[in-house]
C-alpha cells in the first residue's frame, strides 16, 4: 500500500485490472451522448459507451477489472511527449500486450461495519477539474491530485504539477475521489457538488458536514508512466525538462483528473464493505475466501472504437483539437465530430487485434463554430499551437500503469 494512503485507514483493498478497456473520446458523464472533447483511458465493464447506467453496465459481457462483480468504469486523460516539431507520441494499445498496464484501485474504508455506505445505482462522480492550469494550495480538491517522481535507488518525491526533472524510475500520478456523499442525489450539475471531501483534506477527517453526511468508499486511483524511456530523446522535445502534455492540453498536471461511473453488482459492494477487512495488505483473496467477491486475473476484455479516429500513436495534434494551454484556460471548440461506428464488438483474446470493427453509420462532420477563445493562454516558446507540423519522431512508448485504491474510512 502507499506511503501516501491515509493512515486512519484501517480496511482497504488493491484491484490491479487485467487490462485497459479502450482508449477514446468519450466521457458518459461530462459529456453525455456524443463524443467527449479529450481521450480518456478506460478500465470496467464492456458496457462503457456514450451513455450509462448500472442497470447497463450490470449486463456488461466482461470488465477488465479482476473482480467481475465489478463493472464499474473507471477514466483518465492520456498523456503524450509533444515534440520540438508540434507533434504528439500518444500512448499506445492496451495494458497487457502494449503500453498501458493497469495495476489496479484501491478502494479504502473503515474496518466497523455500517460505517461505509456502497454506492446507490446510477452513481457517478469526477475528481479534479480539466481547466485548472495553475494550484491553490488550501483546495482539497487540488491536494486531492499529486505526482510522484520515483527512484527506487534513491529518494522518491512528491509534486503538485508534473516533475519538471527526468524521474528515473518514471512518474505516478495519483488522485483521490471524495469520501462524502450528501445521502440524496447521484450526481449534479458540476459532477462534484454532491460529493465532498473529508474534513481535514482528501484522506483524512471525518464526514462531519450536515450537508455530507454519509461516508462512501475512498477511490485512491494511481497511474504509473513509464517516462524514463523518453529521457534520451528529451533533447528533441518542445520542453526538455518536462515533456509531457495530458489529452486535454494541459502540461502542468493541475488539470488532471478521473471519473467514476457505479456498475457493481447489487448488494456485492455494501457486503465487502462490512466484511472485507481480513487482510491489512490489501490483499482481496480473503474476501474472495469469505464468499464476498470473485477473482479472475486472467480473462481480458476490451470493445472496439465508437469514433473513427486516431487517438494513439503519433499524431500532429491532441485528438479534439485541443490546445496546449498553460497559465490559464479557455476552451475552444472542435470544428468536426468524427464518423461513427457500429456495432461496438466485444473480445476478450490475449491478442489486441479485435474481430471485426463497426461499420460507419453517421459519416464525419463539419460544423461551424463560434470560437470565443481569445488565445491568452496558448503556451508559447517552442509549442506550436496555430499549426500542428507532422513529422518523423523517434519511437516512443509510454508505460502506464494503472491502479485504483478504494479506501473506507
Amino acid at each position: 500500500m502507499t506511503q501516501y494512503l491515509a493512515l486512519s485507514v484501517s480496511a482497504y483493498w488493491l484491484m490491479g485490472a487485467n487490462n485497459i478497456l479502450t482508449i477514446q473520446r468519450i466521457d458518459p458523464i461530462v459529456d453525455s451522448g456524443k463524443v467527449s472533447t479529450h481521450v480518456h483511458s478506460v478500465v470496467g465493464g464492456s458496457n462503457f459507451g456514450l451513455n450509462s447506467t448500472t442497470g447497463l453496465l450490470r449486463q456488461s459481457q466482461c470488465t477488465s477489472i479482476p473482480i467481475p462483480q465489478d463493472k464499474s468504469n473507471y477514466w483518465f486523460p492520456v498523456s503524450a511527449p509533444l515534440w520540438d516539431n508540434g507533434s504528439f507520441t500518444s500512448v499506445e494499445g492496451n495494458a497487457v500486450m502494449y503500453d498501458i498496464i493497469f495495476n489496479g484501485l484501491y478502494y479504502l474504508f473503515s474496518d466497523v461495519p455500517g460505517v461505509t455506505t456502497a454506492f446507490p445505482d446510477d452513481f457517478r462522480m469526477v475528481s479534479g477539474d480539466m481547466t485548472l492550469r495553475t494550484l491553490d494550495p488550501m483546495s482539497f480538491s487540488q491536494q486531492a491530485i499529486t505526482f510522484l517522481c520515483l527512484d527506487f535507488q534513491g529518494t522518491s518525491t512528491r509534486h503538485s504539477e508534473l516533475p519538471e526533472k527526468r524521474c528515473p524510475s518514471g512518474i505516478r500520478s495519483q488522485i483521490n475521489f471524495p469520501s462524502c456523499w450528501d445521502g440524496k442525489n447521484t450526481d449534479s450539475f458540476d459532477h462534484q457538488s454532491h460529493v465532498s471531501f473529508l474534513s481535514t483534506g482528501p484522506d483524512s477527517g471525518t464526514c462531519n458536514n450536515t450537508n455530507y453526511p454519509i461516508t462512501i468508499p475512498r477511490i485512491f486511483l494511481e497511474v504509473y508512466w513509464y517516462s524514463q524511456g523518453f529521457d534520451e530523446f528529451r533533447p528533441l522535445a518542445a520542453r526538455p525538462d518536462q515533456p509531457f502534455v495530458f489529452s486535454n492540453g494541459d502540461p502542468t498536471g493541475y488539470g488532471f483528473h478521473a471519473d467514476f461511473f457505479n456498475g457493481w453488482d447489487e448488494g456485492i459492494l455494501q457486503r465487502a464493505l462490512s466484511e472485507c477487512n481480513c487482510n491489512q495488505f490489501g490483499d482481496p483473496a480473503c474476501c474472495v475466501q469469505k464468499g464476498i467477491f470473485n477473482m479472475d486475473t486472467t480473462t481480458k476484455c476490451f470493445i472496439t472504437n465508437t469514433f473513427m479516429e486516431n487517438t494513439t500513436g503519433t499524431l500532429p495534434d491532441l485528438p479534439g483539437a485541443n490546445p496546449v494551454q498553460s497559465g490559464c484556460y479557455e476552451e475552444y471548440i472542435d470544428g468536426t465530430v468524427p464518423a461513427s461506428l457500429d456495432p461496438i464488438y466485444i473480445y476478450n483474446g490475449t491478442s489486441q487485434t479485435p474481430p471485426s470493427t463497426g461499420t460507419i453509420v453517421v459519416p464525419a462532420q463539419t460544423r461551424h463554430v463560434s470560437q470565443t477563445a481569445r488565445g491568452t493562454c496558448l503556451s508559447t516558446g517552442n509549442i506550436n499551437n496555430s499549426a500542428w507540423m507532422a513529422g518523423q519522431v523517434p519511437p516512443y512508448f509510454s508505460v502506464v500503469i494503472f491502479a485504483v485504491t478504494l479506501i473506507l474510512v
